[in-house]
């Protein structure tokens, strides 16, 4: 059994993520915003702790940290995030720009930061961000989306850095690419399928594949 804690579980790929983990017999740390609400809709799942965490709030997070001292995280799932909107350049928010870059680029860092000793003391030391293809330089044809966009692609940048700096202790950093995954009623890509995708390429993960960037299908991204 390992140990996995999510962010960002009130809904969408979070709350997806701590469901498939807990139903395979994982121990589920599922940060949300509201924990009670999550709790309610999940009492089947007494394999999953809802706890309350603003990944902004670096002291939150911090006393989060302290209250998990000498528990063991096999996987670290840095998914709380803002996705969009997406808008041109003379519609892009500034106000919304900085919020995205807060909550998409240097929270999921100060989360890192303040869990790399239980992730370093755990048996499968992953630790796992849901970037974008969108934040790839390299991929990018279409343009708009400023704030999306630079947010992941700062994000990835963070990932790349910190399998460089936590390599010598064997963790294993990867961003990773949900897919386009489908609203109600337009087809396309299922939050279950992509999250199950997603955690195979996890499982699937060591040391050699740290500093990678992947889609859910495991193919590699350029940055």
């Amino acid at each position: 059994m390992a140990t996995v804690l999510i962010t960002g579980c009130d809904r969408g790929l979070g709350e997806e993520f701590a469901l498939q983990y807990a139903a395979r017999g994982d121990r589920v740390i599922a940060t949300c915003l509201d924990p009670d609400a999550f709790g309610k809709r999940h009492r089947n799942f007494p394999n999953i702790e809802a706890v309350k965490l603003d990944v902004t709030d670096e002291t939150s997070v911090l006393r989060l940290a302290a209250e998990l001292n000498g528990v063991a995280i096999d996987v670290l799932v840095n998914n709380a995030g803002i996705p969009g909107p997406h808008p041109g350049l003379q519609e892009t928010d500034l106000t919304l720009w900085r919020n995205m870059l807060e909550v998409n680029l240097i929270a999921p860092f100060v989360v890192t930061r303040a869990f790399t000793e239980h992730v370093a003391s755990s048996e499968r030391k992953v630790i796992a961000f849901i970037t974008s293809r969108m934040g790839s330089i390299g991929l990018n044809n279409t343009a708009s989306s400023y704030a999306y966009r630079s947010s992941k692609a700062g994000l990835n940048m963070v990932i790349k850095s910190l399998a460089i700096d936590l390599g010598p202790r064997q963790i294993c950093v990867l961003g990773l690419h949900p897919g386009k995954v489908a609203r109600q009623g337009d087809g396309g890509l299922s939050i279950s399928e992509s999250i199950a995708r997603m955690r195979e390429v996890i499982d699937h993960s060591g040391p050699h594949q740290t500093g990678s960037f992947y889609d859910y299908n495991g193919q590699i991204l350029p940055w």
